[in-house]
């Protein structure tokens, strides 16, 4: 009896495992599959085509799918919304705030990603919303990533359209932006 009951429970740990390494195959190879089309649009935002943001549109959804707990690819899912959004293939607000809720999502499972914070604040950015909700994600990456460059030339870009445009929300981010400009030019 023991060794039915032994083998059942090794049959079904079996089962479990394959179809987990599976579903996380699944998700990998459709990750890497937009991440290399993430990272041609990063060589040439000129290159783009309906065909390829439909295919890593589609190839992210699946791997969030496969491996919804993962936070890297909830950030690419966000990260292909702002793709069709600045190629015009998506409509602008429900691309941006897409993207918003997927960087929000991917918060939640990894709190200290300062990249995915600065992403936040860059999507405010985008949609024009200057207010407590970017100031926020903006402390949060420039705390977590006080070395990291995506965040270093966030604040700068932002920094500068904002002197540029004589916003008032320079003001509120002044130290932390001269601070990321002191650090670029040391670096």
């Amino acid at each position: 009896r023991y060794h039915y009951l032994i083998a059942s429970l090794l049959v079904i740990i079996s089962v479990c495992g394959i179809s987990t390494a599976y579903d996380y195959g699944v998700a990998s190879v459709n990750f890497y599959n937009v991440k290399n089309i993430i990272e041609k649009w990063h060589d040439d935002p000129l290159d783009s085509d309906l065909k390829d943001y439909q295919v890593a549109k589609n190839n992210s959804l699946v791997a969030n799918k496969y491996h919804p707990d993962n936070a890297l690819y909830l950030d690419l899912v966000a990260q292909v919304d702002e793709w069709g959004v600045i190629f015009e293939f998506e409509n602008r607000t429900e691309g941006l705030n897409s993207a918003k809720e997927y960087y929000l999502q991917a918060t939640q499972l990894r709190p200290l990603w300062p990249v995915t914070w600065a992403s936040l604040a860059k999507v405010k950015w985008r949609l024009q919303e200057f207010d407590n909700g970017m100031l926020f994600y903006l402390a949060q990456a420039n705390k977590l990533g006080p070395k990291k460059p995506e965040v270093n030339l966030l604040f700068a870009d932002l920094g500068l359209a904002l002197y540029k445009n004589s916003h008032p929300m320079l003001l509120k981010i002044r130290p932390m932006f001269y601070e990321r400009l002191a650090q670029g030019l040391i670096n």
